[in-house]
């Protein structure tokens, strides 16, 4: 229910992506696109069924993310100028979304354990956002403008 939502609003972040970097092993699904100058990617997958999908626009946009477990699912939404988000997830079922609008954001992640979400929206200028969950179940949304 609640991970559901948070799901939908990365999958709204997503439409957006220069340079890639991605190591997986075990069946894992990777997506990147990337538009305008400068734009990076990292990130590795271990384990099976994990899916990575990042969409960069603007100028500048950074995005990093490991995924070590099963079924664990990121999405990375980026548009304007110099947004940078870095996501880990350990253990399974874990959702991250994230979607920034604007410039100079930052977002870090991390979850360890199994069925965890986090959703993060940002618009404007120069916002920060940090999330960490351990254990199971654990939601987090975050909306700033």
């Amino acid at each position: 229910m609640m991970k559901r939502t948070i799901l939908a609003l990365g999958a709204i972040a997503l439409t957006m992506t220069g340079g890639l970097t991605a190591a997986q092993a075990g069946g894992s699904s990777v997506s990147i696109f990337q538009y305008g100058l400068g734009n990076g990617v990292g990130g590795a997958q271990s384990g099976y069924a994990n899916r990575l999908t990042v969409d960069q626009a603007g100028r500048y946009n950074s995005a990093i993310s490991n995924q070590r477990g099963s079924r664990n699912l990121t999405v990375i939404g980026q548009r304007g100028s110099r947004n940078s988000a870095e996501t880990a997830q350990r253990g399974g079922g874990n959702i991250t979304g994230v979607a920034q609008f604007g410039s100079g954001h930052t977002v870090v992640t991390s979850q360890d354990g199994h069925g965890n979400a986090v959703g993060v929206i940002q618009a404007g200028r120069g916002n920060h956002a940090a999330s960490r969950q351990v254990g199971a179940g654990n939601v987090a949304v975050i909306v700033q403008d």
